[in-house]
């Protein structure tokens, strides 16, 4: 199904919905959901536009912040952003906009930061989405020991880590966002890599998580085995899912990335 397709159904459903008039009346009602997408490095809210596009016409509540120092916030970034600023954004997210029942999805790094976060408003969430997602371990940084510090003497200002290549992201350079993306993605603080997350109460546990795998990441096309798999496969809180294409999927597969989360239960 194409992005205008899933649109139209999306936008018949909706209006069904809220007015229950006319033929319309007998399209399903929109279980109304809350869905907070959090951003992986270099990136911002931005990259959700698509798929922040299709999951509100189909008449669900959408938040894309960026993170502090990345995106539009990227005026902010310091040396003194890490981790738990990170996590701060997202937690005051919720709680200014007095968030709940909430389908929490993380990017990438912000496997770091939805986990964390689900630690600390777990009674708020719903279902937690990691996308081509680093898991965390409690007590670790997302880089190995050591790994951060020698990365801080060849880092911009002492903290920022050079941008991705769009290679490493999954866009191919005839992509036609190709060029949209490139130029908003931003060096990203290093000091959010080298923190360790520290769970008070089981991290995301107890939730119901899902796992999207990215199979034309470069680790899958590789060939290597896939860890999270093995782990899913043995624990009914986890559901695994892959996804034929690289690991900007919000970027690639909207289409697809959209009708997974609207698939969410």
């Amino acid at each position: 199904m194409t992005r205008r397709d899933l649109l139209a159904a999306a936008a018949v459903t909706a209006f069904a919905a809220n007015t229950g008039a006319g033929a319309l009346s007998a399209a399903p009602a929109v279980d109304r959901r809350v869905y907070v997408l959090v951003h992986g490095a270099w990136h911002g809210g931005w990259c959700w536009r698509y798929v922040q596009e299709l999951l509100e016409a189909a008449g669900h509540s959408v938040f894309a912040p960026s993170l502090t120092g990345l995106g539009d916030r990227v005026h902010l970034r310091n040396p003194d952003v890490n981790l738990s600023t990170h996590v701060t954004d997202i937690v005051n997210l919720f709680e200014f906009e007095n968030l709940h029942d909430v389908v929490l999805v993380g990017h990438s790094y912000a496997g770091h930061v939805v986990s964390w976060v689900a630690d600390k408003v777990k009674d708020r969430i719903s279902h937690v989405v990691y996308l081509d997602a680093v898991l965390p371990t409690d007590g670790k940084p997302f880089l190995p020991p050591g790994v951060g510090e020698s990365r801080i003497g060849d880092a911009k200002d002492g903290y920022l880590m050079p941008v991705s290549s769009m290679e490493f992201l999954g866009i191919a350079e005839s992509h036609h966002l190709y060029d949209w993306v490139e130029s908003r993605l931003v060096e990203h603080p290093l000091p959010t890599l080298m923190e360790k997350i520290v769970y008070e109460n089981g991290g995301p546990a107890g939730l119901p998580k899902t796992f999207v795998r990215c199979t034309q990441n470069e680790r899958m096309a590789s060939g290597a085995a896939d860890p999270v798999f093995v782990m899913a496969d043995s624990d009914p809180e986890w559901s695994y899912v892959t996804l034929d294409t690289g690991h900007d999927l919000m970027v690639t597969a909207p289409e697809e990335t959209a009708e997974i989360l609207l698939g969410i239960s």
